[in-house]
């Protein structure tokens, strides 16, 4: 056994001696390399040393032989007694490293002596995972959790990672046949980790969030402050200040994030804050944490300037781009329609023509609104001014101390003043700046005229010259028939011989007109529009006819001899079919829908020759709320007319079935109705 002993113990220093002797022959090739560029390391040294440094040593080889050494510190206690005669700088730095266990490296021609450190062999941990029953055995002593982790992974085929920072996290423990979720989660016990899964399946280990805290709070030196950084390339952080210095909380996350700061003011008396988020960028942190603070920030080469808030360094001049609303529409009110301004497209407004022309400074605007039922504007806007329509719909807690001008032709805002104000107006816009409903209206306008007119009675008189017989009985234009003086003679002569009765004779030129005439009518106009508005804003659809009327002006020249010239301007006014259509759609899907309908009509009636034509008109004005395509029906626009008139012989007229023998009567009877559907579409954009 003795034996056995010494013949292992010989095995183990040879395999030691050849390791030693193979690290010193590698140290020789090493130096023999750089003979070219240190030469004087070949140079012969006579020294006696008792008890000296091995800096010291070294500072007398570099000083005579002009050299350059530099020492570990760590090697500062090495004392040496030792001859050395006739032999070389190369001898003498290998003996120091084979009898002091040191190494060189060479940079440059400066050689650097450092404590030679013995390769570590890793161990081969012992993991198992049985395939079939699932089951994990490891057993770990104090071993990198990077390593344990990737045996594990490569032994049960599941994606295990670990928190930035612990990869060198020592593992100890054991477990035998277990589960490998149940297997993971007492490891993670066991060396004070905390193990979470991801929906994905994959396990995350991670460092205990209690010790996370501590150690934070630790490194401060102050309470209630603790962060965490989730997201380097988005700058998210994980945060729980409470009462904690601005101050502190700025230089510690910036740091941790890496990211540059400037200020133009000192910090110190910026204050306190409280704040907790399980998930916040950096740049909300900062509103946050500045937000009722005399204090602001901008952004700019990626370095944040922090100032009080009158300060250049943190203010701004930004284009804020709409991506879905429009900048004129929101501030600008809807124009009137062209035939509500008295005008067909080919003039100005308020021009006439005139006898001699066309006259551009006749003022007609009050004759129009007068006569006009068309120029009234149902859906007027109160807005006056760009200005006033702007600070309508941005709150002023948004747009204070801001110089805010708008660009048009790019949709666009210009922003000038504290960064952190032009944020929240950004912020602001952000919300309002969304896709607004485009509304497809159907409108169908059905307008159905119904006439009847009935025409009977018999005329009886004495002509210049005698009448012979015609006319039709059965036609289009019904029965009109005349008998002469010989037909009317024979149906007497035809009456007489009944009883005592003898009517006698007519004279020649003697007459009777029959008519009878019944006329029917059922005209039905249809027509189809479509338009298409933004919610919220209006669509006219207007068409009619126009007419003028003369407006004649006499001007005295003159006083000695006046003249006076006469001028005529002819002014125009219009009868047409006008819809007027709001819709607004609200959140549940449902349209509401603001509608003016408005019907006018010449009659043909003047009350002078030169005066304006007369004009029937209908209207309404309805609000009513439908759903998404959904139809709507408005009627109640009819006109009835029914006229009688009648004429005879006085008295008989007037006696009951006789007087058709000695009257003629007229009757006529009409209808007209005006329906208009509506159909509304929400368009998505």
């Amino acid at each position: 056994m003795k034996k056995l002993l010494f013949l292992l113990f010989l095995i183990h220093f040879s395999i030691c001696a050849q390791n030693s002797d193979t690290r010193i022959d590698e140290i020789k090739k090493q130096l023999n390399e750089v003979e070219l560029v240190i030469p004087n390391i070949e140079k012969k040294v006579n020294l006696t040393l008792n008890n000296t440094t091995l800096p010291s040593l070294l500072n007398a080889i570099a000083k005579v032989h002009t050299l350059n050494f530099s020492v570990d510190s760590s090697l500062n206690s090495i004392s040496i007694s030792e001859t050395f005669s006739d032999t070389s700088v190369k001898n003498v730095l290998l003996y120091l490293c084979k009898r002091y266990e040191l190494s060189i490296d060479v940079l440059g021609n400066i050689l650097y002596l450092k404590k030679y450190i013995k390769p570590v062999i890793p161990r081969e941990i012992p993991i198992s995972f049985s395939k079939d029953e699932k089951l994990l055995t490891a057993d770990l002593k104090n071993d990198d959790l990077s390593a344990v982790l990737k045996k594990i992974t490569d032994a049960t085929q599941k994606n295990i990672v670990y928190q930035m920072g612990l990869g060198d996290r020592k593992l100890t423990g054991y477990v035998k046949k277990m589960p490998l979720q149940i297997a993971l989660n007492n490891i993670a016990l066991m060396n004070d980790l905390e193990l979470s899964t991801t929906k994905e399946g994959v396990y995350i280990f991670q460092e205990n969030k209690l010790r996370r805290r501590q150690r934070t709070i630790a490194n401060t030196n102050q309470t209630g402050f603790y962060f965490k950084v989730l997201d380097t390339t988005n700058q998210k952080l994980e945060v729980d200040f409470f009462n904690a210095s601005i101050k502190s909380i700025l230089e510690e996350v910036s740091f941790a994030l890496k990211v540059n700061l400037a200020t133009s003011d000192p910090l110190k008396e910026i204050g306190k804050a409280t704040i907790k988020s399980d998930a916040i960028s950096f740049k909300e942190l900062l509103s946050r944490l500045l937000e009722d603070t005399s204090y602001s920030f901008s952004y700019s080469n990626n370095i944040y300037f922090f100032g009080t808030k009158e300060k250049n360094s943190v203010r701004q001049s930004v284009v804020i781009p709409l991506m879905s609303r429009s900048i004129e529409m929101m501030m600008e009110p809807m124009q009137s329609s062209i035939r509500s301004q008295g005008n067909n497209g080919f003039f100005p407004q308020n021009t006439v023509i005139g006898s001699n022309g066309i006259n551009n400074g006749f003022n007609n605007t009050s004759v129009n609104s007068r006569i006009n039922p068309a120029s009234r504007q149902p859906f007027s806007n109160d807005y006056n001014s760009k200005g006033e329509a702007l600070l309508s719909i941005l709150p002023k807690a948004i747009t204070e101390n801001l110089s805010i001008k708008v660009d048009v032709e790019q949709n666009s805002f210009i922003v000038n003043g504290d960064a952190l104000q032009i944020e929240k107006f950004r912020q602001f816009l952000k919300e309002i700046d969304k896709p607004v409903p485009v509304v497809l209206i159907e409108v169908m306008i059905v307008e159905v005229n119904k006439s009847k007119s009935i025409s009977a009675g018999l005329d009886l008189g004495i002509g210049e010259t005698p009448e012979s017989d015609k006319g039709t009985l059965l036609s289009d234009n019904g029965t009109n028939i005349t008998l002469g003086a010989q037909s009317i003679n024979k149906i007497i002569g035809g009456l007489n011989g009944f009883g005592s009765l003898n009517l006698g004779r007519v004279t020649p030129n003697f007459y009777a007109r029959i008519q009878a005439l019944e006329t029917n009518g059922n005209i039905k106009v249809k027509s189809t529009p479509k338009l298409s508005t933004l919610n919220g804003h209006e669509a006219v659809l207007s068409n009619g006819e126009r007419s003028y009327y003369a407006i004649r002006q006499i001007n005295t020249i003159g006083t000695q001899n006046p003249q006076n010239i006469e001028t005529v301007n002819y002014v125009p006014t219009d009868a047409d079919l006008s819809i007027k259509i709001r819709p607004f759609v609200s959140g549940d899907g449902n349209i509401t829908l603001s509608i003016n309908v408005l019907q006018s009509s010449f009659n043909g009636e003047r009350i002078a020759q030169d005066a304006p034509p007369g004009l029937n008109s209908r209207e309404f004005t309805s609000t009513i709320r439908v759903k998404d395509k959904d139809v709507v029906i408005l009627g109640g626009l009819e006109e009835d007319r029914d006229s009688k008139t009648g004429s005879g012989v006085p008295f008989l007229a007037r006696i009951p079935i006789i007087k058709w023998l000695f009257s003629k009567r007229v009757r006529t009877k009409s209808t007209s109705k005006l329906s208009v559907f509506i159909k509304p579409t929400i368009i998505k954009n």
